[in-house]
């Protein structure tokens, strides 16, 4: 019996320092991001849906600071301002087809890469082409006529505005979804980082006293 108690007294003792680390550590990061990062940082989603019903989800965050009021990428190496940029695709039922991240840490690894945003009326515009093509089964993106002209593609035209293209098993191309519909922009709350790491810390403390009283009854 002693010997339970003693492993039951270690076990809480291993889970308080451990939720205490955890709390402590949210709360670290949230004033770290607070006074260093958010004021620079702007964070955006976005999301597009095709007639029939697939659709794109993604965002993108640049600094501030350093960024203009339209903010234009092509192609690969080592962006002007984007930092991140990333897209997941979905299919009629909402399952995941793919993702990708076509910007990481300021540099694009996608050749045909077109990005357009202004930052003022927050809005996408212009030639967009976001994805992986590397000639692959299972390489997605989405893009529209503009690009298309823009990369040189002036015989490839699609019957709509936007395209969500795929390659199947063989690597063939193929359009799975058409639509006039435009890419819809939405900021993300400068506080929403800080929210969920602190409400991590408060439920991180409110289970160390919990646990602790437990201890002591």
């Amino acid at each position: 019996m002693r010997n339970y108690l003693e492993v039951v007294s270690m076990t809480h003792l291993f889970t308080k320092r451990a939720i205490r680390m955890v709390a402590t550590i949210a709360l670290v990061l949230a004033i770290a991001i607070s006074t260093h990062n958010l004021a620079d940082a702007a964070e955006f989603n976005f999301n597009w849906k095709g007639d029939t019903g697939y659709s794109a989800k993604g965002s993108f965050n640049y600094d501030t600071t350093t960024a203009p009021s339209v903010i234009s990428e092509a192609g690969l190496g080592t962006t002007k301002n984007l930092q991140s940029l990333s897209i997941s695709f979905f299919d009629p039922f909402s399952t995941l087809i793919n993702s990708f991240t076509p910007v990481l840490s300021g540099v694009s690894n996608y050749s045909f890469l077109r990005f357009n945003f202004d930052s003022t009326k927050e809005q996408i515009f212009g030639p967009f082409d976001i994805g992986k093509d590397d000639g692959l089964p299972g390489d997605t993106w989405l893009n529209n006529n503009l690009a298309l002209i823009d990369e040189g593609f002036s015989d490839e035209v699609i019957a709509k505005e936007f395209g969500f293209n795929n390659r199947d098993a063989a690597g063939t191309k193929q359009i799975l979804d058409l639509s006039n519909n435009s890419v819809q922009v939405s900021k993300v709350p400068e506080g929403s980082i800080i929210i969920g790491l602190l409400a991590v810390c408060s439920l991180g403390f409110t289970a160390y006293k919990n646990l602790d009283k437990a201890t002591q009854e």
